[in-house]
């Protein structure tokens, strides 16, 4: 009689088909399934949470670095540039651990991947202009172009920065209108509000006047101006720079008014213009 060979313990049989046949659960290594599913999701919060704790210990620092006092608009800039960071990066993560699941599940995320790559084909198509202005707004946004309270000239426009958004910028200009720009379109910017902004006026008097007089009364003005309305955001006391003009009816002394602020050029103009009046006329020096 033929000896029997010793029962040997059957291997556990390897998963087949899909998630969504019967078989699928059944059997003995159909825990594995959810073992791996479960590592995945571990691994996936674990890289998450470090990617997030990364930005804002890394990143964030990095972004306000040099910054002796952070203002509140700067503090947004940065605020925003990491919260797009974090969606961008959550959406990749997103993205790759889920074709990880679906793998898990014994589906093919190739068809899956490929209507994605069609649909996705036919939707860049029509927002590429969407996709331009939002990557130039990253931009403008990362490399502090210019940022809320800026007063910049941005094509033919010039204004007071009101909001930067991805997509779109808002300006206000001297007299109340306001301009939505797309991103995408500002090819050039002239920001004058990183630093005083050098502006003149032009006095004409009489040719008879004494000279040295009329200088020093314009100077006694420029400090009094300066001293006295500090609202109008003057970089220094206004000054005669010399004789820009002259004939023989009068002569045409340029007088420079810096200003930190450009909005309030013309209201800082305004006032050295009438002050100087005021001043010359109380000492007897006829305007030309």
């Amino acid at each position: 009689m033929p000896a029997s060979n010793p029962a040997t313990p059957e291997s556990p049989r390897p998963l087949t088909g899909s998630v969504f046949d019967r078989e699928f659960w059944q059997g003995e290594s159909s825990w594995m399934v959810v073992a791996e599913i479960g590592k995945i999701l571990v691994i996936y919060l674990l890289l998450r949470f470090a990617v997030y704790r990364l930005i804002d210990k890394v990143l964030l620092p990095v972004l306000a670095h040099g910054e002796k006092r952070i203002e509140p608009a700067q503090a947004s800039r940065i605020k925003t540039l990491a919260g797009l960071v974090k969606s961008s990066l959550g959406y990749i993560l997103n993205f790759v651990f889920g074709i990880m699941i679906l793998r898990a599940l014994r589906l093919d995320p190739i068809p899956l991947l490929t209507t994605a790559s069609v649909a996705g084909l036919a939707v860049g198509f029509g927002a590429q202009k969407l996709v331009k202005d939002m990557i130039s707004g990253f931009f403008i946004l990362l490399e502090n172009q210019y940022g809320i309270g800026d007063y910049v000239t941005i094509g033919v426009v010039t204004g007071t920065v009101e909001e930067i958004g991805l997509r779109t910028t808002r300006l206000r200009d001297d007299v109340g209108k306001l301009y939505i720009l797309s991103n995408g379109d500002i090819s050039s910017v002239c920001n004058q509000s990183r630093g005083a902004v050098a502006s003149f006026i032009e006095i004409g008097v009489a040719s008879t006047a004494d000279m040295d007089h009329v200088v020093e009364i314009i100077n006694q003005a420029g400090e009094e101006l300066a001293r006295e309305q500090p609202d109008l955001g003057l970089a220094g006391p206004p000054t005669v720079q010399g004789l820009g003009a002259m004939d023989a009816a009068k002569l045409t002394l340029r007088v420079s008014c810096p200003v930190i602020a450009p909005a309030r050029l013309t209201a800082a103009q305004i006032a050295l213009r009438g002050l100087i009046h005021q001043r010359l006329g109380e000492s007897s020096v006829w305007l030309a």
